[in-house]
Order: C-alpha cells, then sequence, then structure tokens
C-alpha cells in the first residue's frame, strides 16, 4: 500500500480504546478519592471517640468521687461509645506510704503506712489508653507515653499532705456503648492520724514497729515516701513535681515512682550540749532571719582553752560558731563571781569553690548584756546570748588557738581558715525577701566598722546553712574536757521553712467504690 495511505477501520478502533482509557483513569480517582476520605472518616470517627471517651472518663471521675468521699450513696454513667472495649480491674497498678527514720535516731526505721493496690477502669481503642486509677484520670498514646487528663485525689499545701485514697474494686469488661454503676464499699477509713491495730498478723499499720506508737501528727522525724506504681507512673510523676518540690524518683524498669517529704522537725528548743562529735538536730529552718531564740549556758572545767564549737559540713558548705573566753581569771574565783571577756567567731565556707570563706568575730566584754558570768556547783558558768543586738562584728579573722599547721582540735576548720582558704569579701544578700538591711556590703578583710551585730551575723549564716543543720559539738584541745557537758545546756528556736518539700501534717483515709458493667 503506499506511503499515506490510511487502512480501513482504524479510526473506528481508536474512539472505543480512548473511552475505555479515560473510564479507567475516572474509576481510579474516584478509587482513590473514596479510599482517603474513608481514612480520613475512619480516622475522624476514632478522633472523635477518643474525645467523647475523655469527656465521659472526667465525668465517671466526678462521679466517683462524690460516692468514695461521702457525698452520694450511688452514681450511674453512660459510655456511649461506638467502639473500644471498657475493662474493671481490681488488681493494677498500687500505692504505697512509708514514714522512714520515725525516731530520727539513725537506725533508719521504715515503717510502712500503707501498701495496696489501686485497681483501674480502662478503655482500649486501638492504640490509645485511657484510665481511671487513684482518683484521677490518665491516658497512654501509641508511643507509650502517658499524660494527665484529670488530677488524682492528691492535696498538698503547707507542708500538710491530704491523700484520699481511692481503690477501684471489681472485674468484666464490655464493648462499646454501656452502662456502669458505682457503689460505695468503704467511705473515709481513717489510715492516718489512726489509732486503731492493724488487722492481726498484718504488719502494715498501726503501731510503729517495736512501739507502742499510734500514727499522730505532726510528723517529727524523717521523710514520708508516696510510692506508685502505674502504667501511668510518668503522668503520676509530673504531676508530683508540679504540686511539691520534693524529691521525685523514677524507675522506668517497673514503672514506678516515688515522691519523697521530709519531716520539717522543726527547732530543738532546750538542749543539753552535746558530747563531742554527737549533734543536735536543728530542721526546717526558714530563710531570710528566722532565728528567735539563741542561747548557751556553759560551764567550765578548771583547766585552760577552753575553746567550743558547734559545726556542720554537707555539700561541701562549712559552718562553724565558735565560743571562748580569753581572759584566765575565770576558773578558781568561785564563790565570787567570775568574769572574763568572751571571744565569739563565726566561720562559713559556701563550697563554691572559690576557696574563699567569710569570717566575723567580736571580742565581748563582761559588762555587755549579752553576757553573764555566775557560779554553779560544778564550775563557772557564762550565760551568752548569741542573737545579742549589742554585740558589733568585725570582719576580721584573728581566730585564736590556732595557726597555720597547728590547729590543736580547738576548731573544726582551723585548718581552711589559717592554711588552705582565703578570707574573700562577703555580701549579704543570698536570702530571698526582705529582712530590714540585706543588700549590705561588699565587707572586706580588716573591716571593724561593719555596722553588723552579732544577732545580724549568726541568723544569717545559721540560715544560710539551712534548712536543716546538725549542729555537731567540739570540744578542745584534743581530748581534754574544755566544759562540763551535761551540766551546760542551750536554747534554739526559729521559725520554720514552708517549702514544699516538707510534711508536717499527714491525712490519710482509705476509700472504696465498686464498678460495675449493667
Amino acid at each position: 500500500m503506499a506511503a499515506g495511505t490510511r487502512r480501513p477501520g482504524t479510526r473506528a478502533q481508536s474512539g472505543p480504546i480512548g473511552y475505555v482509557l479515560v473510564f479507567a483513569i475516572v474509576m481510579a480517582g474516584m478509587a482513590i478519592i473514596v479510599l482517603i476520605g474513608v481514612g480520613g472518616l475512619s480516622e475522624t470517627q476514632s478522633q472523635s471517640e477518643l474525645q467523647r471517651a475523655e469527656h465521659s472518663m472526667t465525668l465517671f471521675d466526678s462521679r466517683a468521687a462524690m460516692v468514695a468521699l461521702g457525698d452520694s450513696n450511688g452514681q450511674s454513667i453512660s459510655f456511649g461509645q461506638g467502639g473500644g472495649t471498657f475493662e474493671v480491674e481490681e488488681g493494677t497498678g498500687w500505692m504505697r506510704i512509708v514514714h522512714n527514720n520515725y525516731t530520727d535516731d539513725g537506725d533508719d526505721e521504715r515503717e510502712v503506712i500503707y501498701n495496696k493496690s489501686m485497681g483501674s477502669l480502662t478503655y482500649e481503642n486501638g492504640d490509645r489508653r485511657l484510665a481511671y486509677q487513684g482518683g484521677g484520670v490518665w491516658e497512654r498514646s501509641a508511643n507509650g507515653e502517658a499524660g494527665m487528663i484529670s488530677p488524682p485525689e492528691f492535696h498538698y499545701r503547707g507542708a500538710t499532705l491530704t491523700l484520699p485514697i481511692i481503690r477501684t474494686l471489681g472485674a468484666g469488661n464490655a464493648k462499646g456503648s454501656v452502662d456502669v454503676s458505682i457503689q460505695p464499699q468503704k467511705q473515709a477509713d481513717l489510715v492516718f492520724p489512726a489509732k486503731s491495730p492493724p488487722t492481726a498478723g498484718d504488719e502494715v499499720g498501726v503501731p510503729y514497729n517495736g512501739t507502742d506508737r499510734n500514727y499522730t501528727n505532726p510528723i517529727r522525724n524523717g521523710t514520708v515516701n508516696v510510692t506508685v506504681r502505674s502504667d501511668y507512673y510518668q503522668a503520676w510523676a509530673e504531676y508530683f513535681r508540679e504540686r511539691t518540690t520534693g524529691e521525685v524518683t523514677v524507675w522506668d524498669a517497673n514503672r514506678t515512682v516515688r515522691l519523697q517529704l521530709k519531716s520539717i522537725g522543726g527547732p530543738p528548743g532546750s538542749f543539753t550540749i552535746p558530747e563531742e562529735g554527737e549533734s543536735v538536730p536543728a530542721d526546717g529552718i526558714a530563710d531570710g532571719h528566722p532565728l528567735t531564740e539563741f542561747e548557751f549556758d556553759i560551764v567550765y572545767t578548771n583547766g585552760n582553752n577552753d575553746h567550743f564549737s558547734l559545726y556542720d559540713e554537707k555539700n561541701n558548705q562549712e559552718y562553724e560558731l565558735h565560743v571562748v573566753p580569753t581572759g584566765s581569771n575565770y576558773h578558781n574565783s568561785c564563790p565570787s563571781t567570775p568574769t572574763s571577756d568572751v571571744y565569739v567567731g563565726m566561720y562559713y565556707y559556701s563550697g563554691d569553690g572559690s576557696g574563699e570563706y567569710e569570717f566575723w568575730e567580736a571580742t565581748i566584754d563582761p559588762s555587755n548584756s549579752a553576757i553573764s558570768w555566775s557560779c554553779t556547783s560544778d564550775g563557772p558558768q557564762l550565760s551568752i546570748d548569741m542573737l545579742s543586738s549589742t554585740v558589733d562584728m568585725d570582719y576580721d579573722q584573728n581566730a585564736p588557738g590556732i595557726s597555720c599547721g597547728n590547729n590543736g582540735n580547738k576548731w573544726r576548720f582551723g585548718e581552711h581558715i589559717k592554711c588552705d582558704y582565703t578570707h574573700g569579701d562577703a555580701t549579704l544578700d543570698q536570702h530571698d525577701g526582705d529582712v530590714g538591711w540585706e543588700p549590705a556590703g561588699p565587707y572586706s578583710p580588716g573591716d571593724t566598722s561593719t555596722g553588723r551585730t552579732l544577732d545580724e551575723i549568726v541568723n544569717h549564716y545559721t540560715s544560710l546553712m539551712g534548712p536543716d543543720i546538725d549542729m555537731t559539738s567540739q570540744m578542745g584541745p584534743g581530748n581534754s574536757r574544755a566544759i562540763v557537758q551535761d551540766a551546760s545546756s542551750g536554747s534554739l528556736n526559729y521559725k520554720t521553712a514552708s517549702g514544699a518539700e516538707y510534711i508536717t501534717y499527714l491525712h490519710v483515709t482509705e476509700n472504696e467504690i465498686a464498678v460495675e458493667f449493667d
């Protein structure tokens, strides 16, 4: 056939083929649109169901609290879900409350106040889970992260922890739209404070181990730990951090979180001067200038070098309050009234790595009202008010009784004062809030016109070393008995801290609800 000649029927075949191709393209596009639409619709429906579930679980939380805490004799709620599964399990998760070192005698006693499962009502839809547990509503996402939808029954304010523990009892599961009833099983059963003994053979509960002591407030010693094991432990941990500044510890391996709150303990009040190396605990010292009373009645032996210190060292900080008579005419003067000048030194090292310490001192004349001498059957007695406003302090550092390489055991930190560190400048502005005269300074070594008093300096550094100080006794030199320890006494009182890491009052009740699917 000659070139350019069209074969018969060619045009007739191309028409139907084109229509088929266009139809196929249109159908493929429609299929893609349908698939995308169905996927989007499915995702939208799933998201809508989860939002309804969150709302319903929050409503359940509110009604469960009414039943558990005695505001209702029963409640019911309808979960109008199109999909997903609900389940009640009373063995899931647990809460434990422990009071450690409750006598503060160094034996690290451990009293388990409470230790039971919390139980839960859960809703699961795909890779998302919601749960009511411990009086709160929690969620866990596809990647395993946990979050809080509504908070648990945990109320902390002003060093008081109120914890109505809510246990969920029951068993069973249901799908889709379900009705749930909530019935009270136990309401406001006292756990702490409490007097009733535990169930026979149960080591958890009243009284404290090895004692006949009931659970009473205030909490005076040690720490209180609240430990939670839960699939939602991460959210519990975040909640504890938001509500308190207590120490929060997380163990991912067993899905556990612990909140530790310290007892304020409070001021020691009147105390006997402790033996060498033993301490007077002063816990929960407030910031600022909180001291209201700090006095010593020190009875001296018939010797020389009657040095006496209360010191503490922690977190690289060092604190020493040093008292020593500087005369020699007070030992044998009884029954005549003894007399002597008295040296007071206040040493503080912040532990900031600078190698610089702060040091204040004064020599007090017997005519000053801050001190007085008297006779006792045990020897001459010095009474000194460490919060006197009549004693002017020098920012100087004579520190009698020590020299570099020969501290004679008279000062706890004598080597640091004379050999290791440098007497640096001081600026007394470290406290939060207004104490009346801060900021003040800077003060430089050798400044004998500071305008600062014994009251201000002792208040400042004692608070700075706080909130907890173990005031350890040191007498010197060496093994000499500088003072008659058991005839000597002191008195220390102050305003206590109110920070969110402390606990003074603990109120715990156990509350149980039964959850059933109707």
